[in-house]
């Protein structure tokens, strides 16, 4: 560059000089022009050295910029599990729960149990509390017998803290048609089975104080047997009434 910048500096002396330009002027000039070329020296350092600057921060930005997506995978990773054991967690608190009313009911209903007059089962998120309906019931009848009402007393004591599962009452009958003198007010099983489970579900709800929004009452009449019609001893098995304890809808 400097090689560059002597030729025009030489060419521009000699032109002063033959112009006859004072000698104070012309080293001026000369001190002037030098000036200028060191500050274009300058100039370009300074250029390079930020150009390297530049080139270096870019880098590092670019370092920085991985570093930032890793970490962020990272923590998408890491939120992940903290979300799985998070449910883990809850399930296994869910778990202790229903176990913990299985155990509760199981003590409070102890003499029935033995009885053979219910029965619990507990299979997943499903816990199934089965009453054969003379426990609750007159023959024929859909209204809950006094004796109905000092077991559903028992269950009330440990249903009555339950907030975080549905209150499902499941009416069933056996096969046989209903030919007595209550067929004006229950045609067929469907109407008996129903009202059945509606009567225990009024029970719950208004002697017991359960949440009504925890309840529901469905009839299924003859048509989910637990066992085959052929003899007496089946067909008691098949007329009752089971309270399901399920998962709050979401």
């Amino acid at each position: 560059m400097k090689k560059s910048l002597f030729f025009p500096l030489f060419s521009l002396l000699f032109l002063v000089t033959a112009c006859g330009v004072p000698g104070a002027e012309h080293t001026k000039v000369v001190k002037d022009l030098a000036d200028c070329a060191k500050q274009r020296d300058e100039t370009t350092v300074q250029a390079n050295t930020c150009k390297s600057q530049v080139k270096k921060l870019t880098a590092e930005y670019d370092a920085l910029k991985r570093d930032k997506e890793s970490l962020q995978k990272e923590n998408q990773g890491l939120q992940g599990k903290v979300g799985e054991l998070s449910s883990q967690a809850e399930k296994a608190e869910q778990l202790e729960k229903a176990t913990q009313t299985y155990q509760d009911l199981q003590k409070k209903l102890e003499k029935e149990i033995q009885d053979g007059q219910v029965q619990l089962t507990e299979m997943k998120n499903r816990l199934t509390m089965t009453m054969v309906d003379k426990i609750l019931f007159a023959s024929g009848s859909a209204d809950v017998s006094k004796e109905g009402k000092k077991v559903l007393d028992k269950v009330i004591t440990i249903l009555k803290d339950i907030t975080d599962k549905r209150i499902q009452v499941e009416g069933h009958t056996d096969n046989v048609q209903i030919f007595s003198s209550i067929k004006t007010k229950y045609p067929t099983n469907w109407e008996l089975s129903a009202a059945r489970a509606t009567q225990v579900v009024r029970y719950l709800q208004e002697e017991g104080g359960l949440d009504p929004k925890l309840l529901s009452a469905t009839g299924y009449s003859e048509y989910q047997p637990v066992a085959s019609n052929d003899t007496d001893e089946n067909k008691a098995k098949n007329r009752r009434i089971e309270i399901v304890l399920l998962p709050l809808l979401q």
